[in-house]
């Protein structure tokens, strides 16, 4: 069961940690849709952190009443863990560097789910919790990823591609 807590907590962090940098990300984005995309999505990691948080907790109270202690001291009172080390927020504000360290952390959780997922569980619905997370982390990192790579060429190789289309309206 600690095991489990802890795999729990460390997951609630990752969570925490993607919302964050998702946030930081909706903040420096200069498309009004992509910052209310950005910012939901960050919301929705705010979620996940709270109720895998949550059943951290539970697993724990659960372990506290398998071996019978009672210590008056729940464990939902205190923090679960300490925080997860992680990459710093970068120093460069632009949108690329927060969007690319918004998928970096995303990959993190995402790589975490899997790990987790790997092992057996206890609890079939905690499986299909923890896998629908899988799931949205890692179609959020696709569309990170996909974000990036659209916001590079625009912003460094946006010349070629106008010569290309003008050169292309000529010839017609």
């Amino acid at each position: 069961m600690e095991a489990l807590r802890s795999s729990l907590t460390r997951l609630s962090q990752h969570a925490q940690s993607c919302a964050e940098a998702l946030s930081g990300a909706a903040a420096a984005a200069s498309d009004p849709q992509a910052r209310a995309v950005l910012g939901h999505r960050a919301n929705m990691q705010r979620c996940a952190a709270g109720e895998l948080a949550t059943r951290a907790c539970a697993c724990a109270e659960a372990s506290h009443a398998e071996a019978g202690i009672d210590d008056g001291a729940s464990p939902r009172r205190h923090h679960v863990a300490s925080p997860l080390a992680t990459a710093a927020p970068p120093a460069d504000t632009s949108e690329l560097a927060r969007l690319r360290h918004a998928a970096q952390q995303v990959a993190r959780a995402a790589a975490a789910y899997g790990s987790v997922l790997r092992d057996p569980l206890p609890d079939p619905e905690l499986r299909l919790l923890l896998a629908h997370y899988y799931r949205g982390a890692t179609e959020l990192q696709r569309m990170l990823d996909f974000r990036v790579a659209e916001f590079q060429p625009a912003r460094q190789g946006g010349s070629s591609v106008r010569r290309g289309s003008a050169h292309e309206a000529s010839h017609r």
